[in-house]
């Protein structure tokens, strides 16, 4: 009994030193009315596009640097949803003086379940691909309805609806265009890049996943390389990956055509960086050590900005 009693004057002692031991911490209040979160200096719109039937929500960044003569440079960037973000970021801060000033582009869509996000661009970041050669976890998120292989169309929004509205909106340079993308996004730039490589001056391919199908988007690449041998055509074109993006050993795809990472980005930047081509074509290859396929990606960005404004035209 006398301990108890000692217990309990110990706890009336601290509760009169400290009063607010003694009282029942109060319910925090409520936060304030919330709202979506802005992009300093950033708009957006929806366009529904009459080629490949979807609604995209674009994001748009004009620097506050005033353009050069012949228009701002125009940066477009795949997965807008969420790239967007980390391009406009880039620009905002490197513009005076480290960076040419350009206009950054994010195509995305007007969703915000990041399921049907990627359900959507991995139908339109997608060349061509039969059922069997579809990853069933990529097939399983698409649902019953799901659609792949949308590469073609979704190039043709961008550059037949998207690019013209973009034009007559703000001064930009037609000749000196870029194309951004990671992962699938990094597929789809191959893919332009092989078959339509006078649509953009640079392309920027982070991470592509050449496995994709078989690696099928690589059956287009002897013909973009004698067009490139031949001065038909010069695109600038950095192709960058992370370390960790391969395990030690795997050098062989999977059952899923997954794998080699790497090996794969590497292997194609070298044999592009070996085509001589006329003046102003050029191939550079980045792997980020220390870097996941989900951790590299703001690597990527940064280098992929840097690349393509870097320097005089």
């Amino acid at each position: 009994m006398k301990r108890h009693l000692k217990i309990a004057a110990a706890l009336f002692a601290v509760a009169a030193v400290h009063p607010a031991a003694a009282q029942t911490v109060a319910t925090p209040s409520p936060l304030p009315a919330q709202k979506p979160a802005t992009l300093v200096d950033a708009t957006q719109f929806d366009i529904a596009s009459a080629i490949s039937g979807r609604t995209y929500r674009v994001y748009v960044y004009k620097p506050l640097m005033p353009p050069p003569p012949e228009g701002y440079p125009v940066i477009y960037v795949t997965d807008g949803n969420g790239m967007f973000g980390t391009a406009a970021m880039q620009m905002m801060l490197r513009q005076f003086g480290e960076l040419r000033p350009a206009i950054i582009v994010g195509v995305g869509y007007p969703v915000s379940d990041i399921r049907q996000i990627m359900a959507l661009r991995n139908a339109d970041l997608t060349p061509p691909t039969p059922a069997e050669n579809i990853p069933p976890a990529l097939k399983a998120m698409a649902g019953k309805d799901g659609r792949f292989g949308g590469a073609e169309l979704f190039y043709r929004f961008m550059v037949e609806e998207l690019r013209p509205m973009l034009a007559a909106a703000y001064p930009v340079d037609l000749k000196d265009q870029t194309l951004l993308g990671d992962s699938l996004g990094g597929l789809f730039t191959l893919h332009v890049l092989f078959n339509h490589p006078e649509s953009f001056r640079t392309f920027v391919a982070a991470s592509p996943s050449i496995w994709w199908n078989r690696r099928a988007v690589l059956n287009e690449e002897a013909a973009f390389r004698t067009r490139v041998a031949a001065g038909k055509a010069a695109p600038r074109v950095l192709i960058t990956v992370g370390a960790l993006e391969q395990k030690p050993g795997e050098n062989v795809e999977d059952a899923s055509g997954m794998g080699r990472m790497v090996d794969n980005a590497s292997e194609l930047a070298a044999r592009l960086a070996a085509v001589s081509g006329s003046a102003g074509y050029e191939v550079r290859f980045v792997n980020f050590p220390e870097e996941t396929h989900s951790s590299v990606i703001p690597a990527a960005v940064s280098r992929g900005v840097g690349f393509a404004l870097a320097g005089s035209k």
